[in-house]
């Protein structure tokens, strides 16, 4: 059951409360009477973006270029309702609109999980997409031989070294 719907939101964007390593990823979005803020995880975040990149290629859609970052920037406060567990991404050819929605986490406690539904028109889209792709480049770098997320300094543990050494750039 849709719990909220924002048909014609003028704010949409993800971004995260944190430093690298220890940051909490949301997806906001408002209308003229709506904050909704939701909890994802990284992994979502980047998966959003990456989808929303690959069915704005298939409306012949050019990537984002110049748009105003700071207008990306989560709004206070920054109370999610819930942690988001399912994210579905559709497009309505006919409109141009973008359908996402989402579902929370189902746990022992959520017996019923709750969902949301947010319309973004092409550009928000292509604004979200080039954004959620940046966020999640702003977290520590990968190692280049597992793909990993190294420490800040760039080291870590590897896989790839069988256990036997730590990496250190």
């Amino acid at each position: 059951m849709i719990e909220v719907e924002l048909a014609d939101p003028h704010h949409v964007t993800v971004g995260y409360t944190g430093v690298p390593g220890d940051r909490t990823f949301f997806l906001q979005a408002q209308d003229e009477d709506t904050l909704l803020t939701l909890q994802l995880e990284k992994a979502q975040v980047e998966g959003l973006g990456e989808l929303l990149t690959q069915l704005l290629a298939q409306v012949e859609d050019v990537p984002a270029s110049d748009w105003d970052r700071g207008a990306m920037d989560l709004r206070t406060p920054i109370d999610a309702r819930w942690r988001v567990g399912e994210i579905s991404l559709g497009l309505d050819p006919d409109i141009a609109r973008f359908a996402l929605e989402v579902a929370e986490l189902a746990t022992e406690e959520v017996i019923e999980p709750r969902e949301a539904r947010i319309w973004c028109d092409q550009d928000q889209a292509r604004r979200l997409a080039a954004h959620a792709l940046e966020v999640i480049g702003q977290g520590r770098p990968r190692c280049e031989l597992c793909g990993r997320p190294t420490d800040v300094d760039g080291g870590h543990v590897c896989p790839a070294t069988n256990g036997h050494g730590r990496l250190s750039r």
